[in-house]
């Protein structure tokens, strides 16, 4: 299991350094990530079992890093003492430290901002609060936070250039922002290398849901034998919110399915596509694809952060963060990968051990990958960018299923439209293969 191994690597490295580099800055990563992940997991209701487990040991150095055939760094945020705190490893046993001092709450805004420059002029597709005004901030004022995350998070000694992949162990709301529409230098991130968001520093040791094998020795390709696809629901007539029809939704999906084995999917949409139905199956399939609106909630994540689904007699349309969650309690998922085309699926509820949202919660019930959405684009730009990414998902090789991703954003920014609102929305949640 490489990822329960990386882990043990990554933790080896981290353990070796805090007792260098730590001992003059009075800080133990691993103590910190391991307390931050326990709080969060106790507001989760996730087991505590998932932070202690697992051993340390130098039989597993061998699996760090350097299995990856682009050179990979490894970029751990932490805050403490009224500072964020990054850490960088790479394959070459390279480290590098940075603390800055900044205020929680202002930087946990200056990351809002960041996203908000991008996504303040979403259309009309999102979902609205019945009677809501929108709040509007100055876009200089977005911008200058958009530059002030930017150079913060990629300090200039870390020579990031030199990477072809990033992993990100985020802390607060930082997995909120569009990485790929940050620069080093001049230049997108995404035109210099793929990135991926690691749910902790923990689960990166103690997760052991696949058999990597396949994917070291490039058998594995990404062909799913059971799909389930949850496309534009009847939306409910809801009282507190306006959920608009996304007829592009349904495309999205018919273009994806179209390329697959009739037997190896099946398709949930309009009256059928019931939290119920939803629920009944989940456990059976390798990949979930939810094409359909998303909530996200800052203040009670649990229960009002929610995929939309079709109202029935026997359940509610909602299918929510709590829910999800809880799925564990009857099976894990067998999904490989679950896509989250629905907006905001990426947002929620900013916490020392990252963030608590939708995202997560499909991580905890045993998904691999999730694909989530940081904002609202259009339904039909969507569709085009899902197509791209399934197609490259056919013939990408390695660091599955990041760079897929980013080559079919490289796709969509060179051949349709240049804007980031309109590529950056998306980010994987998962550790690379």
């Amino acid at each position: 299991m490489i990822s329960k191994r990386l882990g043990y690597c990554i933790t080896y490295l981290l353990l070796t350094f805090c007792a260098t580099s730590y001992a003059q800055n009075d800080i133990n990563l691993i103590e910190l990530h391991k307390e931050n992940l326990k709080d969060l997991y106790m507001k989760r209701g996730a087991p505590e079992e998932w932070v202690t487990s697992g051993e340390v040991s130098e039989d597993y150095l061998s699996w760090c890093i350097d299995h990856y055939e682009k050179k990979t760094a490894l970029l751990v945020y932490s805050y403490e003492n009224d500072s964020l705190k990054i850490n960088l490893f790479d394959q070459s046993e390279n480290r590098q430290y940075t603390s800055t001092l900044v205020d929680k709450e202002s930087l946990i805004e200056h990351i809002n901002n960041s996203n908000l420059y991008f996504s303040n002029s979403n259309g009309n597709s999102s979902p609205k609060l019945r009677g809501a005004v929108a709040k509007s901030v100055p876009n200089k004022k977005l911008r200058r936070s958009y530059k002030f995350v930017n150079q913060l998070l990629f300090p200039e000694k870390f020579e990031l250039l030199t990477y072809e992949h990033i992993i990100i162990v985020p802390t607060l709301n930082i997995s909120i922002l569009p990485f790929y529409a940050f620069k080093i230098n001049d230049s997108y991130l995404v035109d210099l290398m793929s990135y991926s968001i690691a749910p902790s520093l923990f689960e990166l040791m103690v997760s052991n849901k696949v058999n990597q094998s396949d994917y070291f020795s490039k058998k594995m390709k990404y062909k799913w034998e059971n799909a389930l696809f949850t496309s534009n629901p009847k939306y409910p007539n809801d009282s507190i919110w306006e959920f608009p029809d996304l007829p592009g939704a349904e495309i999205e999906v018919k273009g994806i399915t179209s390329n697959l084995e009739v037997d190896s999917y099946t398709l949930l949409s309009g009256e059928n596509a019931t939290k119920k139905n939803v629920i009944d199956a989940i456990c059976d399939y390798d990949l979930l694809y939810f094409a359909t609106h998303g909530i996200s909630n800052s203040e009670n994540p649990m229960e009002n952060s929610f995929l939309v689904l079709a109202e029935s007699d026997d359940s509610s349309p909602y299918l929510t963060l709590s829910e999800i969650m809880n799925l564990r309690h009857d099976c894990m998922l067998n999904a490989d990968l679950v896509v989250l085309s629905a907006c905001q699926t990426g947002l929620g509820k900013s916490h020392e051990g990252g963030i608590i949202g939708l995202a997560r919660s499909f991580q905890i019930a045993g998904a691999n990958h999730v694909l989530m959405s940081l904002w609202n684009i259009s339904d039909s730009e969507t569709a085009t960018l899902m197509n791209f990414f399934f197609n490259e998902l056919k013939i990408a090789k390695s660091l599955m299923p990041h760079e897929a991703l980013r080559t079919a954003i490289l796709k969509y920014k060179n051949e349709i439209n240049d804007d980031p609102k309109h590529w950056a929305a998306f980010s994987i949640f998962g550790v690379p293969y």
